[in-house]
């Protein structure tokens, strides 16, 4: 019976998401679809995968992503806008991949840094 346990906890390990805070930048750009939003900052790019801005190794980080389905969304986009039109310092809390082909970053946290 604990070979099964065992056996199982290995298998559905590799679907966890790693989630991690990210550093901090300003955001230059967002790109906004019917199903979803999407912000670049150009500080939080890293070419490593599972590195500190891309913890779930998403496919890039290049955007970070939030989507309309999100419980808190329009408090998200709305915090996003705000910090890019006062052109402040954002870091976000991540977890999984989402956006365009679910290959960006999930952004679940947002902080406005001064």
């Amino acid at each position: 019976m604990n070979k099964y346990l065992i056996l199982s906890a290995l298998l559905f390990s590799s679907f966890v998401n790693a989630s991690g805070g990210t550093g901090s930048g300003v955001i230059t750009s967002m790109y906004v679809n019917n199903g979803w939003t999407m912000v670049h900052v150009p500080d939080l790019i890293s070419t490593e995968m599972g590195s500190k801005n891309n913890p779930d190794s998403c496919a890039s980080n290049y955007y970070f992503a939030i989507m309309p389905t999100d419980q808190n969304y329009s408090t998200i986009h709305a915090t996003l806008m705000a910090a890019q039109i006062a052109g402040k310092k954002v870091k976000f809390w991540v977890n999984g991949c989402k956006g365009q082909n679910n290959s960006y970053p999930h952004i679940v946290s947002v902080w406005i840094i001064s």
